[in-house]
């Protein structure tokens, strides 16, 4: 109580604005009361790196998957396959598709979709 107390003053830099004393036992309280091992469904956690280690930015993806849970990762192969069989399907291959169906995010499929790939899924889509 004694550190947010002191974080909440306002002279000292922290906030911008003064915090009621009630506002910040109910603050200290709520805080008390989480899981601090599981971030709010709201907010993802961050991973910070120090700055002085050099680490490309496909390993530190790498680490942050390993971190959050996301054990499976896409692959070239993975998204190439799934090309042809939503064309074998008679539908027009979209990354959003392509996300939906590899359970991932439609940046995920931007990041490991080699410039071949992409050659391939617009001559894919044109012989529909």
């Amino acid at each position: 109580m004694g550190l947010a107390e002191y974080i909440c003053h306002k002279p000292n830099g922290f906030t911008s604005f003064a915090i009621h004393a009630d506002l910040l036992r109910k603050i200290v309280y709520e805080v008390s009361m989480l899981d601090l091992y599981r971030p709010p469904k709201n907010k993802i956690r961050k991973v910070i790196f120090k700055p002085n280690v050099m680490i490309s930015k496909e390993e530190k993806l790498r680490i942050v998957g390993k971190l959050i849970g996301r054990l499976k990762s896409v692959t070239a192969g993975d998204i190439y396959d799934l090309m042809l069989s939503i064309n074998d399907s008679g539908r027009k291959i979209t990354i959003k598709r392509l996300a939906v169906h590899l359970n991932c995010s439609t940046r995920t499929i931007h990041r490991n979709m080699t410039e071949e790939l992409k050659r391939e899924k617009e001559l894919l889509n044109q012989q529909l």
